[in-house]
């Protein structure tokens, strides 16, 4: 049997990086994009190992909530008209600030580009600008940042810069770090404890030969010093491994677990393997993963701890964009229990659907009130033959998820209200997430997904790109980062033709809303 096509978009050449026509198309249950540029011929890549998953995934519809201003009017045609264009269907909820081109590795699987010597640092001044620009255009109520570089930490004036966030009443400031500087560094280590900050820790394996051709170093026992000295000081943190096949994907059950039981551990957020940048264009791409694998990888490899089914789509990103699973903290050092095991689905995307984050809004307090009465009239419910909304807890596990609920909701949501700082802090020592984050690059680029992306670097003009857009297109023309700025007249891009697929992306029926269908 031939191809089957299942929708059209436009992507890009891997080669010049020309806007392209792309078909979505279906063969042997699996799924791929194929593509031509009329200079540099036929391209195709694997997009899904279950041709199901995929289209009922992106069959699912994001929140529309789109930019409250637009920088930039539609003139080349997404994504040459960053931004946010007029095109742009999500507002901001991970605003990424890249304050250095300063580094001190070079990876191989590195998807940006670094520059040491001249080394860019953001001024306190233009950070000025950045914050006031989103505190702005989220009406005052700005719960994250998250600062990347380069190494953020070689920012000579890191600990000022998460300063400055602060005083303006950002809840969380995010660092993405190596963790090289902050073992070496132990003053600077205790200065941002005391700030609050939220390290986003890498950490990609436990295995050296691993390690080694994912970070071209050998920093496993580094990066569990590293962990060893951020619970020691209880600094929020965040483990980031990326997923390549073949390289590391055995152990991610492995990487969960060690964040599941590290108290200050707050989130996983595990990367696939992205293709572009300084060192990742020219990575081994055997190692190439899809989002559906890694569910998978994660649901062997857990021994069923995280089902595929326990994760859901952020209602705040394009579907293939996030999955997501919460679990429910045993304080007395039970298994977790994942949310969608005492949850409908539906349920817990609506509690996201206003952050990319879990938040202890009404709507939460809501849906743990009636997970609770669920689990109560559960074995009635059973005993008259009735179906259940969650049916996977029954016995000693409803009653312990029980009891863990009852106790969070009396900590979280008390008669006297608690300030946001205390509710937020409770939350997140109640339940962990692990986010499974699908970066695109040049191969797999789809403007659909561009269109609803709530991750966006942000300027101190105002304007902002979309983080897999600014990846694999803009980074590189900017002189703060390259020695040698790639231009679009040279590349490719606006000075070139846009072939785009004429339809859109039509599909055989209506998209549906997040979960529903």
């Amino acid at each position: 049997m031939g191809d089957a096509t299942l929708s059209t978009t436009t992507s890009l050449c891997p080669r010049c990086k020309r806007g392209i026509a792309a078909e979505i198309v279906e063969r042997d249950q699996q799924v791929w994009m194929r593509k031509a540029c009329p200079e540099h011929g036929d391209f195709e890549v694997r997009l899904s190992t279950d041709s199901a998953w995929y289209q009922a995934t992106e069959r699912l519809s994001a929140i529309d909530a789109p930019p409250p201003h637009v920088a930039r009017p539609v003139e080349h045609g997404c994504p040459f008209d960053c931004g946010p264009c007029a095109s742009h269907t999500q507002s901001i909820k991970l605003p990424v600030v890249t304050i250095t081109s300063a580094c001190d590795l070079d990876c191989p699987i590195c998807y940006v580009h670094n520059k040491n010597h001249d080394a860019f640092h953001m001024s306190r001044e233009e950070l000025e600008r950045v914050v006031d620009h989103l505190i702005s255009n989220s009406q005052g109520d700005l719960d994250l940042v998250n600062f990347t570089g380069g190494e953020p930490l070689l920012h000579p004036q890191i600990a000022e810069i998460v300063e400055l966030c602060q005083a303006r009443g950002i809840h969380r400031v995010s660092v993405c770090t190596n963790g090289i500087r902050l073992v070496k560094d132990r003053p600077l280590l205790e200065r941002l404890a005391r700030l609050g900050v939220r390290i986003a820790l890498s950490f990609d394996s436990f295995e050296k030969h691993a390690d080694y051709a994912l970070q071209g170093a050998n920093l496993i026992d580094l990066k569990l010093e590293c962990l060893r000295l951020l619970a020691e000081y209880d600094v929020d943190t965040t483990l980031i491994p990326v997923m390549t096949k073949g390289y590391n994907d055995h152990e991610i059950g492995r990487i969960i677990q060690l964040g599941l039981t590290q108290p200050n551990v707050r989130h996983l957020e595990v990367h696939t393997i992205t293709y572009t940048g300084q060192g990742g264009v020219h990575f081994d791409r055997s190692g190439r993963i899809s989002m559906v694998e890694v569910l998978d990888r994660i649901q062997e490899t857990t021994a069923g701890l995280l089902r595929r089914e326990d994760f859901v789509p952020s209602p705040c990103a394009h579907p293939l964009c996030y999955q997501i699973a919460y679990l429910l903290v045993d304080p007395e050092g039970g298994p977790p229990v994942p949310f969608t095991r005492f949850m409908p689905r539906e349920t817990l995307v609506e509690c996201l659907r206003d952050h990319l984050y879990l938040e202890p809004t009404p709507r939460l307090e809501q849906a743990l009130k009636d997970a609770i009465n669920q689990l109560w009239v559960g074995p009635l419910d059973a005993g008259l033959g009735v179906r259940r909304d969650v049916p996977t807890l029954s016995g000693a596990d409803a009653d312990r998820a029980l009891a863990l609920l009852e106790s969070l909701l009396r900590r979280l949501f008390p008669r006297k209200p608690l300030s946001a700082q205390e509710a937020l802090r409770i939350s997140e020592r109640a339940a962990k997430a692990v986010y499974v984050h699908s970066h695109m690059d040049e191969e797999t680029f789809d403007v659909e997904r561009v269109k609803q992306c709530c991750d966006s670097n942000c300027y101190a003009d105002g304007s902002s790109i979309p983080v897999c857009n600014y990846n694999v297109l803009y980074r590189e023309k900017e002189p703060r980062f390259m020695q040698q700025p790639r231009s679009w007249e040279r590349e490719g891009g606006r000075r070139l033709p846009l072939i785009q697929s004429a339809a859109g992306r039509p599909h055989a029926g209506e998209r549906q809303d997040p979960l529903h269908g």
